[in-house]
């Protein structure tokens, strides 16, 4: 077997955000193949074979790749519209518009999305997309592709509404699927695209919208065909007081309690926003260690509120930043 290709990076300040926060004030990194081999203070190691490419970071800081844990890529291009909407109004204005997507707009959409996150360091991405228009297209297989042609590490969460206008939801009759559609696009969207392996580029969570757009059924059987597939589920949760208020007038208790009866929470879960936590949400994310994506541009651009990550780190439950889609937050960074 070849031995693996060799770039060096050194002279730059190290910031290898481990464990301990370890520092480096000039530090360097080598990289062999795709694995960070060394990390360490002052020059690289002498005698390194198979060095292909040298980089002198003076005067730059090297940090390990960024991690995009949620985002919406379609809607770069409903950027600027319903710029004075909280969440809800936001989303009943902008649903029509979204349900015409197709194909091509899907990986334009795809593709400037990722690549402004390229450009601010992200280097494993995920898009949690749920609005399939009947007709439109491979959209799953438009936003994989953008993705693999960037270079990115990438999960698509495929997601799904089953809940519309009709049913008390907030999406329009045409824009949701059927439970069973629904379903069953997801489980092949996985055996299509989903890679199991450690060196995975590309992974495939199975991803309901939200309590508000996708029905008690589509929420249990969509957690159920994730363990049974072996991939991890993501959704949105706790994001504003009008879902807190949806949630206990349709099913008598608050999104956590629901999430909980419908088998959402869990190590394999993860979920976006999380801003209206009461001390006991927070526990039962803990004791579970139920991941939140947590998205501070968003939240403020849709006045959702502010999330208490102090009180969920210091509880053990696991946070990430997400970007959110770029028509909420209207800069995609």
């Amino acid at each position: 077997m070849a031995a693996a290709q060799r770039i060096v990076i050194e002279n730059g300040a190290i910031a290898t955000v481990d464990a301990d926060d370890t520092e480096y004030a000039s530090g360097h990194v080598v990289l062999a193949g795709n694995r960070i081999e060394s990390v360490g203070a002052g020059k690289a190691p002498e005698g390194l074979e198979n060095v292909v490419r040298r980089i002198d970071a003076s005067g730059h800081l090297v940090t390990p790749g960024l991690i995009n844990t949620h985002h919406h890529f379609y809607q770069w291009i409903t950027r600027g519209l319903a710029t004075d909407h909280n969440l809800f109004d936001w989303l009943v204005a902008l649903y029509p518009v979204w349900a015409r997507i197709d194909e091509p707009m899907v990986r334009a959409a795809a593709q400037g999305s990722l690549a402004m996150m390229a450009r601010g360091g992200v280097t494993t991405a995920m898009d949690h997309h749920y609005v399939f228009p009947h007709g439109s297209g491979d959209l799953s297989g438009a936003i994989i592709g953008a993705a693999r042609d960037m270079g990115v590490r990438f999960t698509l969460a495929r997601g799904s509404m089953d809940r519309s206008e009709k049913d008390g939801g907030l999406p329009p009759d045409f824009a949701v699927e059927t439970l069973d559609g629904a379903l069953a696009a997801t489980e092949e969207t996985v055996r299509q695209h989903h890679d199991s392996s450690f060196d995975a580029m590309t992974q495939v969570a199975v991803a309901p919208c939200s309590p508000f757009s996708v029905s008690t059924e589509l929420l249990r059987d969509g957690a159920q065909l994730a363990r049974r597939l072996g991939v991890r589920l993501h959704t949105h949760g706790s994001e504003t007081v009008e879902e807190e208020k949806f949630c206990h007038e349709l099913f008598g208790m608050g999104p956590t309690d629901y999430f909980e009866s419908t088998g959402w929470l869990g190590e394999d879960v993860w979920m976006a926003h999380c801003v209206h936590m009461n001390d006991s949400d927070i526990a039962a994310f803990a004791r579970t260690r139920t991941g939140v994506a947590h998205c501070p541009s968003s939240n403020a651009r849709l006045a959702a509120g502010i999330a208490r990550v102090p009180d969920m780190l210091a509880a053990g439950v696991p946070v990430g930043l997400g970007v959110d889609g770029t028509a909420s937050n209207e800069s995609g960074e």
